[in-house]
């Protein structure tokens, strides 16, 4: 019986298909290159085997694309018709579920395949993915944790664990032992973007900028190459310059780094450059065309509701373009799938849609119901996903409507808590004193 990379048996008695499989195995646990095509090669030599076809529906389906759709009825059709093991049968299974909706489902499904068969490093991942997209942040944490105990550190696949576990911890607080576990990660495998990504959080969890920056910027030339996700790292260090007020380093970055090609068609990538485009909105930075540009590009997944977190990424580029008839078109689509049952239909009805109208209503100059709007969901706002670090565009915004509103009591409350959670933040200390200015100004009038 063949075996994976990590143990697993594999639903093929092809040597060469196996091969490639664990090629796409590497390719995926890191995020570089084409592990697309790597599980095409392996289904080349073996077009019946199930597991390359389940790995396919799953690294497709949690790319949280409806563009994808046709690539993933395809892969779930032929992977049914397969050879396929428990395990297998299990992750397509999985997928299936994420490809009608049901992405809890899904992401349990991954996770009692990973139980099962801690050895099963592809289906951790998957779960861990799921986590990130459901906001189950326990989940995040510990089902790295419970994975590990069937590894010695010196086998391939711990440091990936260990990278995941690391992102886990950061996301639920535990900000001493992510530093340490993402760096041992790093260590064994300075190309790991997630483990590098999860030390990322940390230092910008605490606005560290002195370890943050360089961690990133010197760390580059390892994580960066031939990576999918490199995007994502490269908008983490343009937070920290943005939080260091360097506006000309963070124009550069995303120029250059998030955003080098302008029309191109990832939707992930999307959702950074929104965010960081609205964060420069926020302090008043002249964007030129950028969010002129990023808009086009969101049109063809404007009425999707696939996914919240996505559709409110939209109305920021749209907002941004000062395109309100688009806004407004994926407000509609947002409101239909708030009715649906769905997973998607209840993330967008208690966190998505009161978001995307507290947005909106920033836009349009009414400062307090966009305050009230934030206020009334952030406090669970990851259950419509992403990280800290990402939702922190809520606090944010919600800060600068209070300021802009003339709300001084209230900027003031939001400034106290981020400096509170960030002392070494240069930017929380410039919006305390932005809030106290405020105040000031108020009761001298």
């Amino acid at each position: 019986m063949l075996k994976d990379r990590y143990g697993n048996a594999a639903s093929t008695k092809s040597e060469a298909a196996v091969a490639r499989y664990n090629e796409a195995l590497d390719l995926i646990r890191v995020y570089r290159g084409d592990p697309i095509a790597a599980l095409d090669a392996a289904l080349e030599e073996d077009p019946e085997f199930g597991g390359a076809w389940a790995a396919r529906a799953g690294l497709l389906v949690t790319a949280t694309d409806k563009a994808y759709g046709e690539e993933t009825a395809k892969s779930l059709r032929a992977g049914a018709a397969a050879n396929l093991n428990e395990r297998d049968s299990a992750l397509l299974k999985g997928a299936q579920d994420w490809a009608e909706g049901r992405y809890a489902d899904g992401t349990a499904r991954f996770a009692r395949v990973a139980q099962e068969n801690p050895r099963d490093v592809l289906a951790l991942q998957y779960a861990h993915v799921g986590c990130f997209f459901l906001g189950l942040q326990s989940e995040l944490r510990d089902w790295p944790l419970q994975a590990m105990r069937a590894f010695k550190s010196s086998e391939d696949g711990y440091s990936y664990i260990l990278g995941m576990a690391a992102f886990g911890l950061e996301e639920c607080g535990d900000y001493a032992r992510a530093d340490i576990y993402g760096r041992q990660a790093v260590e064994i495998d300075p190309r790991d973007g997630w483990a590098v990504h999860a030390v990322a959080h940390v230092n910008e969890m605490r606005g560290d900028l002195d370890t943050g920056i360089p961690w990133l910027a010197d760390s580059a030339h390892q994580w960066a190459p031939d990576s999918g996700f490199a995007y994502h790292n490269w908008w983490h260090l343009g937070l920290l310059y943005l939080d260091r007020g360097d506006i000309a380093e963070v124009l550069k970055l995303f120029d250059e780094k998030v955003r080098p090609n302008p029309d191109q068609q990832v939707l992930m990538e999307w959702l950074d450059a929104s965010a960081m485009l609205w964060r420069l909105k926020l302090e008043g930075v002249d964007t030129g065309d950028r969010f002129a540009t990023l808009a086009v590009c969101w049109e063809r997944a404007g009425e999707d509701a696939f996914y919240a977190f996505n559709d409110l990424h939209a109305i920021m580029a749209f907002l941004g373009a000062g395109r309100m008839a688009d806004a407004e078109r994926t407000l509609k689509a947002m409101r239909q799938a708030a009715a649906d049952g769905g997973d998607n239909g209840y993330m967008t009805r208690k966190v998505g849609l009161p978001l995307a109208e507290a947005f909106v209503a920033f836009e349009a100059g009414r400062y307090g119901e966009c305050v009230e709007k934030i206020a009334s969901v952030r406090g669970i706002a990851q259950r419509f996903g992403g990280s800290h670090a990402q939702r922190d565009v809520l606090s944010l915004t919600a800060l600068h409507a209070a300021l802009r509103g003339g709300f001084a009591q209230t900027a003031e409350a939001f400034a106290a808590e981020r400096l509170a959670h960030k002392p070494q933040s240069p930017w929380a200390g410039r919006l305390a004193r932005q809030a106290r200015e405020l105040r000031v100004k108020e009761h001298a009038a």
